[in-house]
């Protein structure tokens, strides 16, 4: 079976990584291939999982992710939320109040 590699991208750890692969398939049409890979020391990269996906799937797949909804969707789960930290805001001209009875009326 014909292989092409199309492009290989990073995972969620540096163990890991998703090859998107061109193939050719038994009946001599062609299908798209996403492989999850694993690295392991003393094996090198292996696949974990792969899904093969028709061409028209594939297309529909396209038009999902170039939705506006998803796009919206994808972005807001790239956005690292940054770590606020507060610190006292500026100093009112008036410190504190005097307490009821301490004598100070």
């Amino acid at each position: 079976m014909a292989r092409t590699v199309l492009a290989t991208l990073p995972g969620s750890a540096p163990y890991q990584r998703l090859q998107v692969a061109l193939e050719q398939a038994d009946q001599g049409g062609l299908m798209i291939c996403l492989c999850e890979q694993h690295h392991a020391e003393g094996i090198g990269w292996f696949t974990q999982r792969s899904m093969q996906l028709e061409p028209r799937q594939w297309a529909q797949l396209q038009g999902v992710l170039g939705m506006t909804e998803a796009r919206a969707a994808l972005d807001a789960d790239n956005e690292d939320v940054p770590a606020t930290l507060p610190f006292p805001g500026p100093n009112s001209p008036r410190r504190f109040r005097h307490a009821v009875g301490d004598g100070s009326e």
